[in-house]
């Protein structure tokens, strides 16, 4: 049983009204669409790290990885902080940081189990 009230008319967005919010939700979560920003995230997720302690984490190369941060960076989910030849970054928003790792731990959890990802979100979509 549902218990929520209907909102009011007059509060209920219009579909107009939310597509710059769906295109920015989309850039967010586009963040995550890369393996290599996600090791790098993973990375700094709970410590600020020199650029070449991400790279020897990662595996990646270190122009990847700078050109990761940078994209980083600039979407505001990583700061950077530049002690003479070296640059710490670390993750600045802990809401992606959060939202980076709910996925994952549940991605994981259904990698371990065996249970076809595909499935579950058939039926999370056609739940709402």
């Amino acid at each position: 049983m549902d218990n929520t009230l209907p909102l009011p008319q007059s509060t209920v967005p219009r579909k107009a009204d939310l597509e710059p919010v769906f295109a920015a939700v989309a850039k967010y979560f586009g963040l995550l669409a890369e393996p290599t920003r996600l090791k790098i995230l993973h990375s700094i997720c709970d410590v600020e790290r020199q650029v070449s302690a991400i790279v020897t984490e990662t595996g990646a190369s270190q122009t990847n990885v700078s050109r990761h941060l940078s994209l980083l960076h600039q979407a505001g989910v990583v700061k950077r902080r530049k002690q003479r030849n070296a640059v710490f970054y670390q993750v600045s928003d802990p809401v992606f940081a959060d939202v980076c790792r709910t996925v994952c731990v549940q991605i994981a959890g259904r990698i371990e189990n065996h249970r076809p990802l595909r499935d579950d979100l058939l039926d999370f979509a056609s739940r709402h």
